[in-house]
């Protein structure tokens, strides 16, 4: 439900920072014992525009077909599909756990607290909380078993699988906060980083370009354990872009 990550500025130093976090600890009651590098599959990936009907704006989808271009590049096959297995329903069953149990709970320690960036995202949702069954819970999680399954076979097919990060270029700051109009452009915008999290599916966000001095990039998602498969890719698509280059802290 709850993902962290490191964030670098290159794949390997990404990698680097992942193998200190994937290292085993008893106090970690959730960690699995299985190789940072998994078995070699068929350098074979997805590619979906628009997962969901998701409408992205030009700069993204140039992005993407950027994206696969350089994968092809670099050898592998490439295949555009029109959409992945259930990503709107994904979403949605995030949404049910996430808001589903505790909500007026969470809503009085929201406003305890006065954050007022937690209180308008509570604010925002509580449209979605009031007409939920009392067993949606239960419910949810049957269903989640069932759509993960379907991503494990549809990854099992594709090493990895190229999704927007947005539908739309980065958003000015508190855009979620300028009402329910500009908080539900966000929401959709960020569906896949809704709904991918329901199935815990590892993902890796890399930058292609700049547009006008704003980053623009994709989204690499494989399948469970198999964030090398993600760092592979990310790796082809960086070598294959703007290299790197140090940063000027003063400016």
């Amino acid at each position: 439900m709850s993902t962290a990550g490191p964030i670098a500025r290159t794949i390997d130093d990404l990698a680097l920072a992942l193998r200190a976090f994937a290292a085993s600890d008893p106090r970690d009651p959730w960690h699995v014992a299985v190789p940072f590098d998994g078995r070699e599959v068929p350098k074979r990936a997805a590619l979906c525009v628009r997962p969901g009907g998701l409408q992205v704006v030009p700069e993204v989808e140039a992005a993407l077909r950027d994206a696969a271009r350089r994968l092809v590049d670099a050898g592998w096959t490439v295949d555009e599909i029109d959409d992945t297995p259930p990503m709107r329903e994904a979403a949605l069953l995030q949404e049910q756990l996430w808001l589903g149990d505790g909500f007026d709970a969470l809503a009085n320690a929201v406003a305890g607290d006065g954050d007022p960036g937690a209180v308008a995202v509570v604010e925002a949702v509580r449209g979605k909380v009031r007409d939920l069954p009392a067993d949606v819970i239960g419910r949810a999680l049957v269903r989640r078993t069932t759509l993960t399954r379907q991503w494990r076979l549809f990854l099992d097919e594709y090493a990895v699988v190229l999704l927007p990060v947005s539908s739309e270029l980065p958003f000015p700051d508190d855009l979620d906060r300028q009402g329910q109009d500009g908080f539900d452009r966000v929401w959709e915008a960020q569906l896949t980083l809704r709904a991918l999290p329901a199935m815990g599916l590892p993902g890796l966000a890399v930058t292609t370009s700049l547009e006008n001095g704003v980053p623009v990039g994709v989204q690499v998602v494989a399948a469970h354990h198999r964030e090398d498969l993600c760092l592979l890719a990310g790796r082809d698509i960086e070598a294959r872009g703007v290299p790197v280059a140090p940063v000027d802290p003063v400016q």
